[in-house]
């Protein structure tokens, strides 16, 4: 509280500091002002946040992760067709860029056709981290089904998805660390219970968090993440695909819970309804 009421002082104080690059490091607090949040530096300069993307260094900067399509009031920012995604690598870490499980508890259900992240199970309150460094760029109540809803951009283009929260810790523009505390686990929207749904996105298409990160042992499986149109719809392409050869008794119901899956799953892989008949002798796609 002491800090706080010093920093409002200083901030009608002080001249307002115009600062090409934000130093992370240098970064006091931030604090609310009549004229809206401002960030406070060790320097005593400081400068209004608005709602304007955070450039983290030059070299990114360049490149626009904190610039272009940069939206606080959607979720998906880039709304652009898959394919017109070229191949790339991303560097998931490095001796600057650390990675942190965001919570770690039992994981009850997996990337699948139709479900695109992680549920882990927490209790209300449990504390969630952000996976990697990053600046804030949506943190609010969702309708559609996250409820309360935070995402990060990261400085290697991705973004995470924290969805179902009790109360949000940070802010839209906000500036995070791997590891910084930014929201209380919780069970709003669409959610049967608490736990944590994450989600990796790159450009807004899904990717499945476990070809990334190592769950059990809570670390990277590798440094850098080969970005390739396999990786984005695995479950399209043929050779990741399983099949069952209907018998008598069969149902979709049936069939999901033999291969631990769900019927939405079943349904959308083969076009079909919950009640469709399923004819004997038929191959019908389960995984």
């Amino acid at each position: 509280m002491k800090l706080l009421k010093l920093c409002a002082l200083l901030l009608l104080l002080l001249p307002c500091s115009t600062i090409a690059q934000r130093n992370i490091d240098a970064i006091v607090d931030t604090v609310e002002t009549p004229s809206g949040p401002a960030i406070l530096y060790k320097n005593f300069t400081w400068e209004f946040l608005a709602d304007e993307p955070v450039m983290m260094n030059p070299e990114e900067d360049s490149t626009g992760i904190f610039s272009g399509q940069w939206i606080n009031d959607q979720i998906f920012a880039y709304r652009i067709p898959p394919d017109s995604i070229h191949d790339t690598v991303l560097m998931l870490s490095s001796p600057e860029r650390d990675f942190t499980l965001p919570v770690y508890g039992k994981l009850f259900r997996g990337f699948t056709y139709s479900h695109k992240g992680l549920d882990i199970k927490l209790s209300k309150g449990d504390s969630i981290k952000a996976a990697f460094d990053g600046v804030v760029r949506y943190a609010k109540y969702n309708r559609g089904g996250f409820g309360n809803l935070v995402i990060i951009r990261h400085r290697n283009g991705l973004e995470t998805y924290y969805a179902h929260n009790s109360k949000m810790l940070v802010r839209v523009n906000q500036v995070v660390k791997s590891g910084d505390y930014i929201s209380l686990g919780g069970s709003t929207g669409r959610s049967r219970g608490p736990h944590l749904h994450f989600e990796v996105r790159y450009k807004d298409i899904p990717l499945d968090p476990l070809r990334m990160i190592d769950f059990d042992n809570k670390k990277l499986i590798a440094n850098s993440f080969p970005v390739t149109k396999q990786v984005f719809y695995p479950n399209d392409f043929v050779a990741n695909a399983m099949y069952h050869k209907i018998k008598n008794g069969d149902t979709v119901g049936r069939l999901a819970k033999k291969y631990h899956t769900s019927v939405k799953d079943i349904c959308a892989m083969n076009k079909i309804k919950p009640t469709t008949t399923l004819r004997v002798g038929r191959s019908i796609r389960v995984r």
